[in-house]
């Protein structure tokens, strides 16, 4: 059989068994199967054997029984890195991409040295891999709670060749007490626990539900991060934060609360607010806090 019958072949399996998207599914599932990028396979479509044949049955079998795409695959993509990803740790979004996206930019325009950058629930370690990346001269710390989701950070970290992070185990600000940045930055848990069990099976059923649950009303983990962050960020510092999609005007009065001037929110590309951000400022802690809304 030759490749691309192969492929078919499985996205018919998967659009009968109700798979939302089966074409783009499969073609994870037989690339990897196989080993062939899509546009050599596309270009060549060569002979199988039988033994990548079974191999593609098997892992479609297992999409069919809900186990994410992405953990069958083993990694993702994640701005030009490759992140590997299983069962206990969170799968990284394109809306992660975007929360990265805008702290390089910020972080560009303030041209810092000694420039060091915290990031909170890593999961996987992509934001502070990402960043240490494209700031080689900069400290990142990754912290997380789950030594599932560290040991995933550490392999991702020299899989990519960063040595510019460190992977600490710990809730938020453990081990950081005496540290300050010049950026925290965090996807945090952040949907509601009674929402959890609505959510698509491939996510409530596979995915570490620590990396999900952000408390009765979804806010618990802003909170914590807002309560606490002014400790650990420099004069000037930036927090930012990744948002769930109706959480900006409760995240946005938490920040005023806590003291926080020069609060930013950017749209994504669906037009929701998506991106919290917020700088400190020793001279205007509980001063009244301005808004700038940003559109994409």
């Amino acid at each position: 059989m030759r490749l691309l019958d192969a492929l078919g072949s499985a996205a018919k399996r998967l659009e009968q068994a109700g798979i939302d998207d089966p074409l783009a599914d499969a073609e994870v599932i037989v690339f990897h199967a196989s080993g062939m990028d899509r546009l050599a396979a596309y270009s060549h479509n060569p002979v199988i054997d039988r033994k990548t044949l079974a191999k593609i049955t098997r892992l479609v079998s297992r999409r069919i029984r809900g186990e994410p795409v992405q953990y069958i695959a083993g990694s993702v993509d994640f701005l030009g890195l490759h992140i590997s990803v299983g069962k206990g740790v969170l799968i990284p979004r394109p809306e992660t991409e975007l929360l990265v996206q805008e702290a390089i930019r910020r972080l560009k325009r303030s041209a810092i040295d000694d420039l060091r950058i915290l990031d909170l629930c890593t999961g996987t370690g992509c934001i502070a891999l990402a960043l240490a990346r494209e700031f080689p001269a900069a400290s990142v710390v990754g912290t997380d709670i789950s030594r599932i989701a560290i040991g995933f950070a550490k392999r991702n970290a020299s899989a990519n060749g960063i040595t510019n992070v460190a992977f600490l185990t710990g809730s938020l600000f453990d081990h950081v007490e005496d540290k300050v940045f010049n950026m925290v930055i965090s996807n945090p848990p952040y949907i509601r626990a009674d929402e959890i069990d609505t959510l698509q099976p491939e996510i409530r059923q596979w995915e570490p539900r620590n990396a999900l649950d952000g408390g009765p009303d979804g806010l618990h983990y802003y909170r914590a991060i807002l309560s606490g962050v002014r400790a650990h960020l420099r004069d000037g510092g930036t927090v930012m934060l990744e948002l769930g999609y109706d959480q900006a005007v409760a995240v946005r009065a938490i920040a005023a609360q806590e003291g926080f001037g020069e609060i930013g929110l950017t749209k994504d590309y669906a037009g929701v607010e998506r991106i919290f951000s917020a700088v400190f400022r020793k001279k205007s802690v509980l001063a009244p806090a301005g808004v700038v809304d940003k559109k994409r």
